[in-house]
This record gives structure tokens, sequence and C-alpha cells, in this order.
């Protein structure tokens, strides 16, 4: 009697793939090294991906980085740190006041409108930073 099983054909859903490579990693060097290469006068971005075993569009990636900064060599250990001195700042005076009907912690509304700009104040205010905004807007 003769086994069935030879005569079938495996189901193809039923067939595990190939464990898929992993990936490559390049060092910052290395990209550094093709991106340059690539922006040479009349180089073949194509050409070169072929050549280094990378894919077009990797490259063209790894130029977008370049040129935006981000493809940078690892930082020189070679900096020096500069010395800091803090130092208090001296107080600042808050500017003269000129109404003196402006009174800090009081509440409620103002609505101020010189030409077609409009200021609108809800709440507590501060006298010198109002002193100073109209300042700037009477002008």
């Amino acid at each position: 009697m003769a086994s069935r099983a030879s005569n079938v054909t495996p189901n193809p859903a039923l067939i595990r793939p190939a464990k898929r490579s992993s990936y490559r990693h390049h060092t910052v060097e290395f990209k550094r090294a093709v991106v340059e290469q690539s922006l040479t006068t009349g180089a073949s971005v194509s050409r070169i991906a072929r050549e280094h075993n990378v894919n077009a569009n990797q490259l063209f990636t790894w130029r977008k980085l370049f040129k935006e900064g981000l493809l940078s060599a690892a930082p020189s250990r070679d900096c020096t740190l500069l010395p800091v001195t803090l130092a208090e700042l001296p107080p600042s005076s808050p500017p003269p006041m000129r109404n003196s009907a402006i009174t800090t912690g009081a509440t409620g509304v103002m609505h101020l409108a010189v030409d077609k700009t409009q200021l609108r104040l809800e709440g507590s205010v501060d006298a010198a930073t109002l002193t100073l905004v109209l300042e700037h807007l009477l002008r």
C-alpha cells in the first residue's frame, strides 16, 4: 500500500517563511564617508549606494540628515570647560508712575482702544507692567 503523503503538495500558507536577516547598523563615520562621496559633483547616488551595498533611499535619508547637521561625528573629548561666575543682578527699579490712581491688587476689567489697537485687562494688574504697556501704546 502506497503512502498518500508523498503525492500531496504542501500548503504555502502553512510553510514558515525564512527568518528575516537582522538589520545592518552602520557607523556614523561610514555614513558620513558615503554621504560625502555622494555630494561630489557628478556623482550618482544610486551608483554609490550600490558600491557600498546600501539602498539608495537610505543614502538619500543620510544626505538629508547630513544637511540638517544631524549626522555629525561623535563629540570630541578634547573640549575644555570654561569657568562660570554667577553675579547678583542689581534690583531693577520700576518705571515711574504717571497716574497715581492705579492701585495694585485691584480687580475688574479695563478696556483701552487707541486707533486700531485694543487692550483688555481682566483681574489684578501689575501697575508697573501696565504703565510700561501704556507708555508704548500711547507713543
